[in-house]
């Protein structure tokens, strides 16, 4: 059947392709050309396409260092929301998302970075 899902969410082609792509990648990195310079993009690249697959899983250590930085960062964002006004209309800006460095203007479409 066409558009059929797998178990990570894909469709069996796609999957396919991309197991073909960790493979090709993953000889790659067996002939040491991840540790050549310029070759960090397959490391990166073999870890994304494993993540895609479903073969990475998040450990709960990762998820609760996550969280903490999140809720760090909105901390921070909720004191540099009140410090400033919309630089375009003197609006309000509130945090666009949880975690989110961020913030959108209530009264006008403005876009603002408040943290680095």
């Amino acid at each position: 059947m066409e558009g059929e899902k797998t178990e990570s969410g894909l469709s069996k082609e796609a999957e396919s392709r991309l197991y073909n792509q960790l493979v090709r990648l993953g000889d790659m990195m067996g002939d040491g050309l991840h540790l050549e310079p310029g070759g960090r993009w397959i490391s990166r690249d073999y870890r994304k396409v494993a993540k895609a697959l479903g073969l990475l899983k998040e450990t709960p250590m990762q998820k609760a260092a996550k969280s903490q930085r999140r809720d760090a960062i909105d901390e921070r964002m909720i004191q540099r929301v009140k410090e400033v006004s919309c630089q375009k209309c003197g609006g309000e800006l509130k945090q666009t998302r949880k975690g989110s460095k961020r913030a959108k203007c209530t009264k006008c479409p403005a876009k603002f970075q408040l943290l680095k």
